[in-house]
């Protein structure tokens, strides 16, 4: 039975508008969740018939950016995982993953820090990164240089998974932005007045889609052999993609 525990790191947690709904108030992103309106189920179910498929022997699973791990621990329980290492911004979120692994038989620890400084609090080689709804936030040579660090982290059969927003192609930020609002009007639940106009305030100033397509040729630039669209969430605004 594993007693997971939070570490603060000295790593600078950031304080900027693409992170700030996090850590101020965690609850709206979790009633995101609650709620699915960003299909986290799919693509945590998605991620749990990777891992079952590919991962056959007892690894190591890093959940950057981790939130309060509802579905990772989930997921992980019904794989061959024995060891997680969760990080993440917000001390709420933190609190809450903990409560999650608490009983399980995986070995968790959780760390408050920035996800691009990943490599600076896990052991290397790990079995499997994941990240969801993150990455999105840097600029391209951000998250090229992150898609370097992952590939140096990883064992030799080691995966890196993502789950982020795309562009379509010809799209550029201001054309995501009005397809989003599309979508939130039309399907989000839960959320009040105020707290859709704060997550729609963070999407329009803070996230930096790719296209699929450029993706893929960050890990490809990155150096992994293996770089495909494993799945597309159903409002087209979310895939999943797959490094080896």
């Amino acid at each position: 039975m594993s007693h997971p525990q939070i570490n603060d790191t000295d790593h600078a947690i950031p304080t900027d508008i693409s992170t700030e709904i996090f850590i101020s108030n965690w609850m709206i992103y979790r009633k995101i969740i609650e709620n699915n309106n960003m299909s986290h189920r799919e693509g945590y179910d998605k991620l749990r018939d990777i891992l079952i498929k590919e991962m056959r022997r007892p690894f190591s699973f890093v959940d950057l950016a981790c939130g309060d791990a509802y579905y990772s621990s989930k997921v992980l329980q019904q794989t061959r995982a024995t060891e997680y290492i969760g990080i993440d911004v917000s001390e709420q979120a933190l609190t809450l993953a903990r409560k999650e692994f608490a009983g399980t038989d995986i070995e968790a620890r959780f760390e408050r820090a920035d996800f691009i400084n990943f490599e600076r609090i896990t052991p290397a080689p790990v079995d499997v990164i994941w990240i969801g709804f993150s990455l999105h936030h840097l600029d391209t040579p951000d998250k090229l240089q992150f898609m370097h660090k992952a590939k140096k982290a990883l064992s030799s059969d080691g995966i890196l998974i993502i789950y982020e927003p795309i562009l379509l192609e010809g799209e550029d930020r201001s054309m995501y932005f009005k397809r989003f609002k599309q979508t939130f009007d039309t399907h989000w639940r839960g959320l009040t007045k105020e707290e859709g106009e704060s997550l729609l305030e963070h999407v329009r100033e803070s996230e930096k889609p790719e296209t699929a397509k450029g993706w893929i040729k960050l890990g490809k630039d990155a150096g992994f052999s293996v770089a495909e669209e494993v799945f597309s969430e159903k409002t087209g605004l979310y895939e999943l993609f797959k490094f080896k």
